[in-house]
């Protein structure tokens, strides 16, 4: 996904990400939108793309959003809630990175 298109996939999942962080108003509509383009290019940066048709790569985005929204003032979450916020954001990187080699594989005939 090139920049536009991921701003234009974070605008098309501002409901979801607002039903997932439970916002009603409009008021942070475009600072939701940039959280969710940045959580995209994270999780494009870490896997190699972003698999629309996958669940696991849907909640990570909307969790990553809600990292990065919730995160935004300049207060630090303590080091052990923070570790564990990472670790779980890599777990799930790392699958999906996996599943991405496996259909690569399978696409080649390697598998």
């Amino acid at each position: 996904m090139d920049s536009a298109e991921i701003k234009a996939y974070a605008a098309e999942k501002l409901s979801n990400i607002k039903e997932y962080l439970r916002i009603d108003g409009n008021d942070d509509d475009s600072l939701l939108e940039r959280c969710t383009g940045a959580a995209l290019q994270y999780i494009i940066d870490a896997v190699g793309e972003f698999d629309t048709s996958s669940y696991s790569a849907e909640i990570l985005l909307c969790a990553v959003t809600q990292n990065f929204y919730d995160n935004r003032e300049l207060m630090q979450l303590d080091q052990q809630q923070r570790k564990r916020i990472e670790y779980t954001f890599g777990s799930i990187l790392l699958q999906l990175r996996l599943r991405r080699e496996r259909r690569e594989e399978m696409g080649n005939g390697t598998a």
